[in-house]
């Protein structure tokens, strides 16, 4: 469950994590239903690496009802938590290799206001997410740095367990992996949101076509 504690440092720094997000057993059963359609899909889900140095197993949420269904739902929690009316954007599920790392970078419009949830580890061995201290210039943000580290940038790091969560402003603060994956693999879902009332709100759903008139036609003979 989250505190009071948990509002005030993402309001005042920009990142806090979150334990027990979700319950262990929801996460175990998250990752079986993820790694049934990687069985399934064969190399289909493999994606070359953007951030990282090795291919990952990926999922993105309007392709994977879970991850939608999830993603919706999880929506009155962000907003107690981030004190914005917020709309969904999108969400991915990401499987990383051992020796892997994310290289600094920030994110677009759509990642507002983001949630990286660690769904399991192959190894049970942490694998901290970090989050830069300082704020972006407006000319830089949406742009990857790709740096392996911070540099000379004060930054923090998580730790997290299955279940745990980090909430940050994706957009505003870099973050990143600077350590490589210590484990055989390790499973993250990734969930971006937006302020209904602020600049992104364009970036809702992430354009995608969710909505439209509504009808539901029964057959003659029922």
């Amino acid at each position: 469950m989250h505190s009071s504690d948990n509002c005030s440092e993402y309001r005042d720094y920009g990142a806090t994590v979150i334990r027990g997000l979700l319950a262990r057993e929801v996460v175990d059963a998250i990752s079986y239903q993820m790694s049934m359609l990687v069985r399934s899909s064969g190399r289909q889900m493999l994606a070359p690496p953007t951030i990282g140095n090795k291919p990952c197993f990926e999922a993105y949420c309007y392709q994977t009802p879970v991850l939608l269904t999830l993603l919706w739902g999880m929506t009155p929690r962000i907003e107690q938590l981030t004190g914005c009316s917020l709309l969904p954007t999108y969400s991915y599920f990401r499987t990383y290799q051992r020796g892997d790392l994310c290289r600094i970078h920030c994110d677009r419009p759509a990642c507002e206001h983001s949630l990286s949830l660690t769904l399991a580890y192959a190894d049970g061995r942490e694998w901290a997410l970090e989050v830069g201290r300082s704020v972006v210039p407006p000319e830089f943000r949406g742009t990857e740095k790709g740096d392996d580290d911070f540099g000379d940038d004060e930054h923090v790091a998580f730790p997290m367990q299955p279940g745990d969560a980090v909430l940050y402003r994706g957009v505003e603060f870099m973050h990143g992996r600077t350590a490589v994956n210590p484990n055989r693999w390790s499973a993250h879902l990734f969930m971006h949101w937006v302020d209904r009332n602020g600049p992104f709100a364009d970036q809702a759903f992430d354009s995608q076509n969710v909505a439209g008139p509504t009808d539901f036609v029964f057959p003659a003979s029922v």
